[in-house]
């Protein structure tokens, strides 16, 4: 079985496409909108960069992270002047330098209830005092199978 990592590098362009199509984000903009202009936004498991894209429309200064190399192809070519780094959330990302705030949509869920607290440390190394922090999450508890599983092309996806 392949993990979440092939699942997104297999999967980018679709989920490019939803992204990029999609204006479907008015929590996200309610968060950022509340940032000091020009804030320092880092976002993780940040995919082909749709929403990098809607933040940094806004004004703000955005890097983003994300483990799928496909994905980021499409979120370097979208959006150049974005940066971009090919790294997994639990990894020690604090070359990307200190940040105001740091968006997470979605990413948990391929994390490991057991690897939680290392995700929720790596993010307190780069957000500076008084910094913001914006997760989505699903509801409910522990995994869902039905929704973590997919079979593409006969190959099937842990995700």
């Amino acid at each position: 079985m392949k993990g979440a990592m092939d699942f997104y590098d297999k999967t980018a362009p679709d989920w490019a496409r939803r992204g990029y199509e999609s204006d479907d984000v008015p929590c996200l903009l309610d968060f950022v909108r509340r940032l000091a202009p020009g804030s320092r936004i880092l976002e993780l498991c940040c995919g082909c960069g749709y929403d990098a894209r809607r933040m940094h429309a806004l004004g703000y200064e955005v890097a983003g992270v994300d483990f799928s190399a496909e994905s980021l192809k499409i979120a370097r070519a979208k959006n150049p002047d974005i940066a971009f780094y090919n790294d997994n959330i639990l990894n020690d990302y604090s070359y990307v330098g200190p940040v105001d705030a740091i968006v997470v949509i979605a990413g948990l869920v391929h994390i490991e209830t057991a690897q939680l607290p290392l995700a929720f440390r790596r993010m307190r190394d780069v957000l500076k005092p008084g910094g913001s922090l914006f997760v989505t999450v699903r509801e409910g508890e522990g995994r869902m199978e039905e929704r973590s599983v997919a079979v593409i092309d006969g190959e099937t996806y842990d995700r």
